[in-house]
């Protein structure tokens, strides 16, 4: 049997929240000896690359607000935080803009969102068309502009992450986890394809799309499963660039990319799969209406791409699942089902992952309500706003 040194943490997968988790562990602890072990470090199929990059505080869960303005406090630091060196993140502050005709929703939602130290704004249907004239506003009944998010390009926010892990010490492992050993409630050592085995203390289980087939695998069953999203690249000669990010309440989502837009629109009802085929008539059939209603200056707009890529899609209430099965397994953290907000909130996952492997709690944002234990619960914690 063959057996790579042991490491103190095993973390299964080296996508964005797993390089979060370690640059944290590492952080914490700096002695620690940290495993990343990923199969392709091309990231060919990984959900970070093809994310939208978008960051927002625009949650009714306050766990959801106070990750994402961790992140964007790593962001306002990004140098101090990943080096001199780090790649730029082409931060893009145009802001955030939800979008909808239930006003009682929309303000309740805000409330939560100010009490939790968000700067956003309510604005009336005619301030929306002042703002943004080439929005239709006749169905709607307002919006709420967060003006601090914005979105950047995740593959430098990756390639940041993973390159600050390994200067900190991070081993990272061409091979891919495929059991365990398991005794005694905790896991000994993980099994990799090539053969080997890793004994460790600890087992950080963020594969993504993947994690949970891991998970089933160690006995931690999740209502999770990859699901496929398109983003759509289409030119226009409108001027768009001072548009925010907007999401509407067909589920819309639109911002301003190079010479048009990206935008997007979630089939939620496509057969959970690793399903990367592209639908060439899905941008006709179902994007473009919608986009043709709530901007009707476009009608000019080219389709130039089309990219697909996969959420982990949490079917029990599209939020994220994180920590352990206690007194079943005890050393194996999940982090999964993150639903589309993996890559804006990837920093705070990493740093509450590490607060649970090193001292079993959460000690910077309580994340109790989106524990593990809410499954075996059959308890959903879902957002009431726009997902």
């Amino acid at each position: 049997m063959t057996h790579h040194a042991a490491a103190d943490v095993v973390i299964i997968g080296a996508g964005i929240m797993g390089c979060a988790t370690a640059v944290h562990l590492l952080r914490a602890g700096p002695g620690l000896r940290i495993a990343i072990v990923e199969p392709d470090t091309t990231f060919a199929l990984a959900a970070t690359p093809r994310a939208s990059g978008g960051i927002r505080q625009l949650f009714s869960c306050p766990e959801n607000i106070a990750m994402s303005q961790y992140t964007l406090e790593v962001i306002a630091d990004w140098p101090a935080f990943a080096g001199p060196d780090a790649p730029p993140l082409l931060w893009q502050p145009n802001g955030y803009l939800f979008i909808g005709s239930d006003i009682a929703a929309l303000q309740a939602t805000l409330a939560i969102q100010l009490a939790h130290g968000v700067r956003a704004e309510w604005l009336e249907p005619a301030q929306l068309v002042a703002r943004f004239p080439q929005m239709e506003v006749a169905d709607l009944g307002g919006g709420v502009l967060s003006p601090d998010d914005g979105w950047l390009d995740p593959t430098a926010l990756h390639r940041g992450m993973l390159t600050t892990a390994r200067g900190l010490g991070a081993h990272l492992i061409r091979d891919r986890v495929t059991g365990f050993d398991i005794t005694r409630s905790r896991i000994r050592s993980v099994q990799l394809e090539s053969g080997a085995w890793m004994a460790t203390e600890a087992v950080a289980n963020t594969a993504g799309c993947w994690a949970p087939e891991l998970a089933r695998r160690a006995g931690m069953p999740v209502p999770v499963e990859p699901m496929r999203r398109y983003e759509h690249y289409a030119e226009t000669t409108e001027d768009l660039a001072r548009l925010p990010f907007v999401k509407d309440p067909a589920g819309l989502a639109v911002r301003p990319q190079g010479n048009g837009i990206s935008t997007g629109l979630v089939d939620f009802s496509h057969p959970g799969g690793f399903d990367l085929s592209i639908d060439h008539n899905y941008f006709q059939r179902a994007v473009w209406p919608a986009l043709a209603h709530r901007f009707p200056a476009l009608d000019r707009l080219r389709l130039h791409a089309t990219t697909a890529g996969l959420y982990d899609q949490n079917r029990l209430d599209g939020n994220m699942i994180i920590g352990n099965h206690p007194g079943r397994l005890d050393n194996l953290y999940l982090a999964c089902g993150f639903s589309g907000h993996g890559l804006m909130h990837a920093p705070a996952v990493g740093r509450a992952l590490t607060e649970l492997i090193l001292h079993g709690e959460f000690r910077t944002i309580d994340l109790t309500r989106m524990h593990y234990q809410r499954i075996l619960d059959t308890t959903p914690y879902p957002e009431t706003g726009i997902r």
